[in-house]
């Protein structure tokens, strides 16, 4: 939050500092565990051959990576987003290998948490919150999501006061919240209600359920949109948000018009990349590599102009999720998609199945931020918590299903 603060006093807007911010956190994390000795050369080449979708994730995105750098070389893209996005990947390799090869810090997140440690981790989120609210400062995502998460698992406990204090930032960012962090929420209140009255002998009754639930949403989801327009500010992002999808469920839709303008810019970016990606070989097999961009001239969201450090010659962000990995490393990308999807149904049956615990609160935020990253990929692998936590995953052997 106090470099949040320093740069927007220098006067740079929001989407300009977060690639800045995202270094600053890397460098922060790599100084920590430098200064408790915690890094080891040895861990970071050591290739682990374990079988499942954590480790085979991980080991592949690297070598694309690998692959990627030359392709950017190659298509002489530009060396900052070469680099950055280079680093970016090299360094969640780093922290999955520290963390899967390292007793001590698997052993510090196998310990059950006391009530003085939920009490104070919660009471840091809820003050960090109110700071942020002060100097009207936005708080990052991915501790959003992961207080959510969390929620979740002080609710299993019955911590009601904790509960509320932990949804703090959510609660203090619900009227611009984006459309990624309403499905997060959904999908939290979704997982408290249905967690517990389902096994493995009746997970038939689950799906059952399930389809229920998108059928009743698919007919009275527009109903229930348009009375909650009552009880918002006319001028709230949330109301801006939820009347979007009112319209696109409806088939309204006015591209052109302003309330469209994030959602039209996706689809143009989606676009272009599919252009790219079946114009050559090249192309199709390998992407246009590290640090591949885009031209921006017909775009016309500000928000991605202005951030763009290169200007409108060189946009280097592909918001969603499956086109930002075609684009860099073609039809290899989309294995690290379908690995991302198979992760998210092996989450998805571990939360509904498992007894409550810690662990299962990092599964819950991991599936959270692989969807909350579909509509702004970006977020996804510059998050040095969805490395660790991945590491954690494939190295948990614990979990209790009944």
């Amino acid at each position: 939050m106090l470099f949040y603060y320093l740069f927007d006093s220098f006067g740079y807007q929001k989407f300009q500092m977060i690639p800045y911010l995202r270094l600053v956190v890397l460098l922060f994390s790599f100084s920590y565990f430098l200064a408790n000795r915690l890094i080891s050369i040895q861990s970071f080449f050591k290739i682990s051959i374990k079988i499942n979708s954590e480790n085979l994730l991980v080991l592949l995105w690297l070598i694309f990576v690998c692959v990627g750098f030359v392709i950017g070389i190659f298509h002489k893209n530009p060396i900052l987003y070469l680099f950055t996005d280079s680093i970016y990947i090299l360094y969640g390799y780093f922290l999955y290998r520290m963390f899967s090869g390292s007793p001590k810090l698997r052993y510090e997140l196998d310990v059950p948490l006391t009530h003085i440690q939920e009490s104070l981790f919660v009471k840091t989120i809820f003050l960090f919150s109110i700071i942020a609210l002060i100097l009207k400062i936005e708080l990052p995502s991915f501790l959003v999501v992961f207080s959510l998460a969390f929620s979740l698992y002080l609710y299993n406990k019955k911590k009601y006061g904790l509960l509320f204090l932990s949804t703090t930032p959510f609660l203090l960012q619900i009227v611009t919240s984006n459309r990624a962090l309403l499905i997060v929420f959904v999908l939290v209140l979704f997982f408290a209600l249905v967690q517990n009255k389902f096994s493995k002998k009746n997970i038939s009754t689950f799906l059952v359920v399930s389809c229920v639930f998108i059928i009743l949403n698919f007919f009275f989801l527009d109903d229930l949109l348009k009375l909650s327009f009552n009880f918002l500010p006319d001028n709230s992002a949330l109301k801006n948000r939820l009347v979007q999808l009112y319209l696109l469920l409806k088939g309204n839709v006015d591209w052109n018009s302003p309330s469209f303008l994030s959602l039209k810019q996706r689809t143009d970016e989606a676009m272009i990349v599919l252009d790219y990606w079946v114009s050559s070989p090249i192309h199709f097999l390998f992407g246009g590599g590290m640090g591949a961009t885009i031209e921006g001239f017909a775009f016309k969201d500000e928000g991605v102009i202005n951030s763009a450090l290169l200007g409108k010659t060189a946009i280097h962000n592909i918001h969603l999720l499956p086109f930002s990995l075609i684009f860099r490393h073609g039809i290899l990308g989309l294995f690290l998609f379908f690995i991302l999807i198979y992760n998210l149904i092996k989450y998805l049956f571990i939360i509904i199945l498992s007894a409550n615990s810690f662990f299962k609160s990092l599964v819950v935020f991991q599936f959270c931020w692989i969807l909350y990253s579909f509509p702004a990929a970006s977020y996804l692998w510059t998050c040095p918590l969805f490395w660790i936590t991945l590491a954690y995953i494939s190295n948990e052997k614990r979990i209790t299903i009944s």
